[in-house]
């Protein structure tokens, strides 16, 4: 009887589908995002850093496979459009270059922090180059 009620209880829940969690709290995800706002800023506001196209590509292509593998679909990836979660990433972004001492308006202190996350090779200065 034991073992009939296990069966049936395994079956039911093989039947029932697995729900992804929201994308946008994925923490694989957004990580991957607020790394490309970043080196964004960085290489935007200092003209003496480069973004590394083929790095950032591959980073792209990396997350892509994370998401197909979590099983997101094309309504989730929608979803990392949205203003308010693409406030949430300027904000994430803000906490980091605020945790790091760094003043986005400061272009020295902002290709300074870039030019030594290139030095110390940190996955953030993988996806730069110096100009």
């Amino acid at each position: 009887m034991i073992r009939t009620t296990t069966y049936a209880a395994l079956l039911a829940l093989m039947a029932t589908p697995v729900m992804a969690q929201d994308i946008t709290t994925d923490e694989d995800i957004t990580a991957v995002l607020v790394d490309n706002m970043i080196v964004t800023e960085l290489t935007t506001i200092c003209p003496k850093l480069a973004p590394r196209p083929a790095r950032v590509n591959q980073q792209a292509k990396d997350m892509m496979g994370v998401i197909t593998a979590k099983g997101y679909g094309p309504e989730d990836i929608q979803s990392l459009q949205d203003p308010a979660f693409l406030a949430t990433l300027a904000a994430k972004s803000e906490s980091f270059f605020a945790a790091n001492g760094i003043e986005k308006r400061d272009t020295e202190a902002m290709c300074a922090f870039g030019k030594a996350q290139i030095a110390k090779r940190t996955p953030l200065g993988k996806l730069m180059k110096n100009r």
